[in-house]
């Protein structure tokens, strides 16, 4: 057993559960959330997920071998190739969301708030505290999904069903499962003091992933939303 077993998937296991009993991710999984909540999320998470492609991005300058390199580069890849484009192409049009719309969107200040953590983490700590920074998203995401497709009646072409099927396919289990295999070797000669911030860094990620759920259902963005610039308020209004 490696150490994202022993200590991180028991924090993924509880969060990824927690976050099933939410009240978005009950609607969602019977087919009975509001479209405009789920358009909000949608939007919400293309934006992130161009954050946490330049986190990646930043882990790739500190990789010190060739393998890892590659490995890093093939994440990059499946984000922008098939997470991003999923939302660009598949979403754009399932949901009749403009690109204008989506890269318009103002991040919430919750969305915000996690990928600065993502990005403090990736540019002032080690590899292995980059790396560990971004792993919430990916793993809390495939345990919620395998959670949320055993409980899913929905048909086949379902918008709310295409979405959970998203995060159980062959290759997204498969990065997952690279993913758990690079940080075991990453962590192996770390000190007690140096795995428990590793530890502190995933737990925050785990909380980030589990408090955006409440802000997609309630779709929350900031205090003061008007006083952003016009082309963004444009398009919340």
């Amino acid at each position: 057993m490696g150490f994202y077993e022993e200590k991180l998937y028991p924090m993924t296991v509880r969060v990824a559960q927690a976050e099933a009993e939410l009240p978005h991710l009950k609607e969602l999984v019977a087919g009975t959330l509001p479209l405009e909540k789920f358009k909000f999320q949608a939007k919400q998470n293309y934006n992130y997920l161009l954050e946490y492609t330049k986190a990646l991005a930043v882990g790739l300058a500190k990789c010190q071998d060739y393998q890892t390199i590659v490995l890093y580069l093939g994440f990059i890849r499946e984000v922008v190739e098939y997470e991003v484009k999923f939302y660009r192409e598949h979403w754009k049009e399932k949901l009749g969301l403009s690109l204008e719309e989506l890269d318009g969107t103002i991040m919430s200040s919750v969305k915000r708030s996690y990928t600065s953590h993502e990005q403090a983490r990736s540019w002032e700590g080690d590899l292995a505290e980059q790396f560990t920074a971004l792993l919430p998203c990916s793993f809390c995401y495939w345990e919620l999904g395998k959670t949320l497709f055993k409980k899913c009646t929905l048909p086949k072409g379902n918008n709310y069903r295409d979405w959970i099927e998203f995060y159980t396919t062959g290759w997204y289990n498969d990065s997952c499962l690279q993913q758990i295999d690079l940080l075991n070797g990453m962590v192996k000669n770390k000190t007690t003091r140096e795995l428990a911030r590793i530890e502190e860094i995933y737990a925050i990620g785990c909380n980030y992933e589990y408090m955006s759920w409440s802000m997609y259902y309630n779709m929350e963005t900031w205090p003061f939303p008007d006083i952003f610039p016009k082309k963004f308020r444009l398009i919340q209004e």
